[in-house]
């Protein structure tokens, strides 16, 4: 489900009102920049708080994010 005409009507049902949503079928991203399914670029001014401090996609993170993905992914 990433082309926009996939997506869903209404996400509502389904999802948490805890903050607003854009209308985007986002693809992927690298670096500060996201790209939609359509292959619009957007600047990312919206990133979590692992994106603002490492980015999207960093090379030399990705390998290490993927090992770590299989021992642990979260802990609280």
């Amino acid at each position: 489900m990433n082309a926009p005409d996939k997506l869903p009507a209404s996400p509502e049902p389904h999802v948490m009102k805890t903050y607003g949503r854009l209308p985007l079928a986002l693809s992927h991203g690298r670096g500060c920049w996201l790209w939609d399914t359509e292959g619009k670029k957007y600047l990312d001014g919206l990133g979590g708080i692992a994106v603002n401090t490492l980015g999207h996609a960093h090379p030399r993170l990705v390998p290490a994010l993927q090992d770590q993905i299989g021992k642990l992914i979260h802990s609280s």
